[in-house]
């Protein structure tokens, strides 16, 4: 015969356990591609190859698009994530930031124009960083990287620069005398 006292433990073993199940979450939450919303560009998350993601203390989890999202929406919330999470771009593996390798570059165009690829592997992120002529910077150093006109990293200043000293910039237009 069950007691009063059995359902009630049984009820309370229950609901601790749910609540340690969100409290305890850890690892790369999963995105649904197509489906699910970055939650800094409210953009819909659709390559697995720029997805990235953070995890708070309370279990809860936050999804990007891109890296620099991230960057941009940590800065502004000031979030203090246990677990950041980054895909390898060409392996799409799941990796932790802090021992993932990353490489700035314009010549791949992520979600949100951030451009900053992520490796799992120093030796392929050195050899992919050789054929753009880019460089390897660890997570530490992606955290630092400035943003300019909305967009994180040096290699964006350069594109900057051209705009500003380019040929364009040199164009005189002649006023025309009615």
């Amino acid at each position: 015969m069950i007691n009063i006292r059995t359902i009630t433990f049984g009820v309370l073993l229950a609901v601790v356990a749910a609540g340690c199940a969100t409290a305890n979450a850890s690892g790369p939450p999963e995105i649904q591609y197509g489906r699910d919303i970055c939650v800094e560009c409210n953009m819909i998350i659709s390559e697995a190859r720029f997805a990235t993601a953070y995890r708070l203390a309370d279990g809860s989890s936050k999804k990007f698009d891109d890296v620099g999202d991230m960057v941009v929406h940590l800065d502004e919330t000031g979030d203090a994530p246990t677990e950041v999470w980054v895909h390898d771009f060409e392996t799409e593996d799941w990796v932790a930031a802090e021992v993932a390798f990353f490489v700035p570059t314009l010549s791949v165009a992520s979600p949100m124009g951030h451009s900053i690829l992520s490796f799992s592997d120093e030796t392929r992120a050195q050899s992919f960083a050789h054929d753009v002529d880019g460089h390897v910077i660890d997570w530490a150093t992606v955290r630092t990287l400035p943003a300019m006109n909305g967009l994180v990293g040096h290699h964006h200043m350069h594109e900057d620069e051209m705009m500003d000293d380019g040929p364009m910039s040199h164009h005189h237009h002649e006023e025309v005398s009615p």
